[in-house]
């Protein structure tokens, strides 16, 4: 009676000539112990763990041999409800040996790439692509104010100074002309997503608005600048205090996510962004401003800001909102807003938690992760969100780049203090190796190999990577692709560098 519970109506055994009463009962009883099995199989598989039969319906998924089990996530996954009883989905690795993902020569390449996207038609402003019909998303031939602060902070990361003055400083009067526009859209002009080129005026067709992130990255970025170049203090302290007298106004006002999909008061990568940029700013303020109230401003808002982030740490894994729990733009914000004082170190719980559970996600989302795992290659594309369709919902390049630099910087921090204790033993299992500062880098080294063996066409990167081909597709010639690189290529050189310095082997 216990076997039957687990039965399904079973068919008719067709009779046989021949066949007597005694064989008709042993073939029925084949047959529903058969059933019996395959319904044990199905249970033995989680929901995590299915593989896609790629059939709609239940009965041609039951023709086809595999299971049928409808489920329903709120988070916007979308697990599948047809999927085979006899495979699995495969953990992907991060274990291996330290391996330079891109040569001097290659790193040139990616810089032409990149500059070429900077300062476009000699107006100063960064272009997120030069490609005007791009898939689902369209033109991309527009100056996004938040590409624009990352990618110029990326430029004055890795361009040595003062090669990279002459576009700091045609970005900063792009700056100074945008920032006093009248905005055509009913919100201030600090707030638009996104500039025309070359005229420089807010783009006035039906967007997600407003995006609250860019004054603090434009504050960041320009504050950057001046610490390089101190005679531009003033004019940099007039856009400053522009943006950072917003913040401090409006951190909790509603605003679109870093994707432009979907709005909420308390996106993690806004208040961490922003967390940064009023600390900055406020000694800014005191040393260069001479202006002791807003520095004082500064710092209480910083202070407030901070004491919001506790309310996205969930069993210390950070979400990015309510609404959009397992996001990567965390990973990004652990990267950007960084004040190394500690809240959300590379190596603290938070951090290795969300890079362990984003590494799972994408692990078992995309066909070429488990292509990968399969082969028995090291290391994981990184997409967005969890449910993403956008253009099929694939690995972004940037997003890749990002969760690289994390490891790298992860590696830098166990050079001068190896993890221990829980955050050793995650880790540990991500990287199926000891966390080492050596195997740290070599896996951020695996995360970026695996996204270069699918450029095509030199180092020119589009925005994704199919998830199921490999193939490169949307915008091509992401700026912020080419800015996320270079990124990970400068925190994979630090963290080397400081190996050596401590005498840890690499």
């Amino acid at each position: 009676s216990s076997v039957a519970v687990l039965l399904k109506p079973t068919l008719p055994v067709p009779a046989t000539p021949g066949m007597t009463a005694r064989m008709r009962s042993l073939q029925w009883m084949l047959m529903t112990c058969g059933l019996a099995m395959g319904e044990d199989q199905c249970q033995s598989i989680s929901v995590d763990e299915r593989v896609d039969c790629l059939q709609m319906h239940q009965d041609p998924c039951e023709s086809a041999g595999c299971c049928w089990g409808p489920v329903e996530r709120p988070s916007g996954a979308n697990p599948p409800w047809c999927f085979y009883k006899d495979r699995k989905m495969l953990n992907c690795t991060l274990g291996a040996d330290p391996k330079r993902p891109f040569s001097d020569a290659e790193l040139d390449q990616v810089m032409k790439l990149f500059e070429l996207n900077l300062d476009v038609q000699g107006t100063g402003q960064v272009v997120a692509s030069p490609d005007h019909n791009t898939g689902p998303g369209g033109d991309y031939y527009f100056a996004w104010a938040r590409d624009g602060a990352l990618s110029m902070n990326a430029y004055l990361q890795t361009k040595p100074f003062p090669q990279s003055d002459e576009k700091m400083e045609k970005w900063i009067q792009s700056l100074e002309k945008a920032q006093h526009e009248s905005d055509p859209n009913g919100i201030n002009v600090l707030v638009e997503p996104k500039f025309l080129i070359p005229e420089g005026t807010p783009f006035t067709g039906a967007w997600c608005r407003p995006q609250n992130d860019a004054p603090g990255l434009r504050a960041i970025t320009a504050m950057s600048y001046a610490a390089k170049k101190p005679s531009v203090n003033e004019r940099v302290w007039s856009l400053v205090k522009q943006n950072l007298d917003w913040v401090v106004a409006n951190y909790s006002s509603s605003t679109c996510d870093l994707w432009e999909e979907v709005r909420s008061e308390d996106f993690f990568w806004n208040r961490y962004s922003m967390r940064k940029a009023l600390l900055m700013g406020s000694d800014f303020a005191k040393t260069v401003g001479k202006d002791q109230g807003r520095a004082h401003q500064y710092q209480q808002a910083a202070q407030a800001v901070t004491q919001m982030l506790s309310q996205h740490v969930i069993n210390d894994y950070v979400i990015e909102s309510n609404n959009r729990q397992k996001d990567t733009a965390v990973i990004e914000a652990f990267n950007v807003g960084d004040m190394e004082d500690g809240l959300f170190a590379p190596l603290s719980k938070e951090a290795v938690t969300t890079l362990a559970g984003l590494s799972q996600l994408y692990c078992r989302s995309f066909a070429i992760n488990q292509q990968a795992a399969q082969s028995g290659v090291p290391g994981v594309l990184f997409g967005r969100y969890e449910g993403d369709s956008f253009d099929s919902g694939n690995p972004w390049v940037l997003l890749t780049a990002s969760a690289a630099t994390l490891l790298y910087r992860q590696a830098l921090q166990a050079t001068k203090m190896p993890p221990t204790g829980e955050v050793a033993q995650i880790l540990g299992n991500l990287l199926g190796r000891t966390p080492s500062a050596q195997n740290l880098l070599g896996a951020g080294d695996a995360v970026m190999l695996l996204m270069k063996k699918y450029l095509v066409n030199g180092m020119h990167m589009n925005e994704q990577i199919d998830r199921n081909t490999g193939k490169m597709t949307s915008a091509q010639d992401l700026t912020w692709n080419y800015a996320n690189v270079l990124k990970a290529m400068k925190a994979r050189a630090a963290a080397a560098a400081a190996a050596v310095e401590n005498s840890v082997q690499i």
